[in-house]
């Protein structure tokens, strides 16, 4: 469990207030710089880039001698031209959608790489991700395509109109040759759709800020921290160490209304993830976290059904998929959409003829799916 690795304690503490913690960080990382291994789970992990940006923050003197700094610089730099490509990506895809009169809201590293790191290189992201309005999820897609971004053949319509009744991202290829994938979202789903944040009170309270000297919309405080706890429960088995460096710096450097945090994490009816994640946030990191929002928390009584959810039993994602489908989903849409997921059109099965050429290797592919779930 990423928790209990103990480079993580340095690693946070790179993101301190105080410099002499910041300086005994960046010295602890550094002496353990060349025992064998060290540097590659850094590596794994996407925390070079920060890792040496913060070291050369000091002095020569400071640091003393720092081995694979070369190679840590070599990171860095590649970072940082990952990072120059993933923020042009970013400015056209804005530019787009609100040419097309689409709100655009920034997840993720595409907002926190700049809100919570000195130097967003330093905090790298795969694909760039955005929240929309549901209602302009036609105009949206009708735009994108039209400037040459294309739909990924897995999130094609399974049968005409699915997307927009049932699904919530759509993952597009972009225009600019090797730039990331986007990820458009029109709601924040996790752990199999269980745990769900809708668009309208997110909206509500985003915050508009400067990114790269252009007005951005962005996810007010209490939502951000919500949505990244939310997100690192779902991958929980392999999440790495950057959603806990994430996670941490939200928690030192953002302002908190605790009193709104608990009431949408009410609302939201994700008390029982959010609590876990902060219960080991807290550990890490104690008084990040008041002992008023953690007690009111743990407080939550989660259903049978939730408790499979939260303690990870065998098939527990195969049952957050369907107790998602029965809170959300009015029965009489039952039937179009598990239509929909069993046969698919002819036009789906041609555009991932690579995955599964025929309608059986669909089937085979639709089972292997929920056996790895299982």
């Amino acid at each position: 469990m990423i928790y209990t690795l103990p480079v993580i304690t340095p690693i946070l503490a790179l993101g301190s207030s105080d410099r002499g913690e910041r300086l005994q960080a960046a010295r602890h990382l550094a002496r353990h710089l060349s025992t064998p291994g060290y540097l590659e789970t850094l590596r794994q992990h996407r925390l070079t880039p920060l890792i040496y940006q913060s070291m050369t923050s000091f002095s020569r003197k400071e640091m003393g001698n720092v081995p694979h700094l070369e190679e840590l610089r070599q990171d860095y730099l590649w970072a940082l031209k990952r990072c120059q490509e993933q923020e042009r990506e970013t400015h056209l895809l804005k530019e787009v959608l609100s040419g097309a009169g689409v709100d655009v809201i920034l997840l993720k590293g595409a907002d926190i790489r700049h809100r919570l790191y000195e130097d967003p290189a330093t905090r790298p992201m795969g694909d760039v991700d955005v929240l929309i309005s549901p209602a302009d999820l036609d105009k949206a897609r009708t735009a994108l395509e039209q400037q040459g971004y294309i739909v990924i053949p897995r999130d094609l319509d399974l049968q005409p109109d699915f997307a927009a009744r049932f699904s919530y991202v759509l993952g597009l290829k972009t225009p600019l040759g090797d730039a990331p994938l986007v990820d458009v979202h029109w709601e924040i789903r996790e752990v199999g759709t269980f745990y769900r944040l809708p668009y309208a009170p997110l909206r509500a309270r985003a915050a508009t800020r400067e990114v790269q000297g252009r007005s951005a919309l962005v996810l007010a405080p209490e939502h951000l921290l919500l949505h990244l706890c939310l997100h690192t429960f779902d991958e929980l088995e392999y999440a790495g160490m950057q959603k806990i460096v994430d996670l941490d710096r939200v928690l030192r450097r953002l302002p908190l209304n605790w009193g709104l945090f608990l009431e949408d994490t009410a609302r939201f009816r994700i008390q029982g993830p959010v609590w876990l994640i902060l219960r080991e946030l807290e550990r890490l990191s104690p008084g990040a976290v008041p002992e008023s929002v953690l007690r009111q928390l743990a407080a939550h009584r989660p259903s049978w059904v939730e408790k499979i959810i939260l303690r990870r039993e065998a098939s527990y994602h195969v049952v957050a998929s369907m107790a998602g489908l029965w809170r959300y989903l009015p029965l009489r849409a039952w039937a179009p959409y598990l239509k929909a997921k069993l046969w698919p059109s002819p036009a789906y099965l041609r555009a991932n003829a690579r995955v599964f050429p025929c309608r059986a290797g669909y089937f085979r592919h639709l089972l292997g799916r929920a056996q790895e779930k299982i």
